[in-house]
């Protein structure tokens, strides 16, 4: 009997600890499917996968050069 509550312990524990590092666990799951897919595309279609590519860069760096400059404004 002490067995089987040792058992159901050390499930109950890893059952909380999986619980716990779910988000951590899902994200990295997508950051690698994601990864992955983006390989596959290169390999399918470089072009259009290299401009969409472009196309989310250049997005997220014109949201920095925005955020800079209204910051920038807002200290003068």
């Amino acid at each position: 009997m002490e067995f089987l509550l040792l058992w159901w312990d050390n499930l109950d524990d890893a059952l909380c600890a999986t619980r716990h590092l779910a988000p951590k666990i899902l994200g990295f799951l997508l950051a690698f499917a994601l990864f992955a897919l983006t390989g596959f595309a290169l390999m399918l279609a470089p072009q259009a996968t290299l401009a969409a590519i472009g196309l989310m860069l250049s997005a997220s760096l014109y949201d920095y050069w925005r955020r800079r400059r209204a910051e920038l404004a807002n200290n003068d």
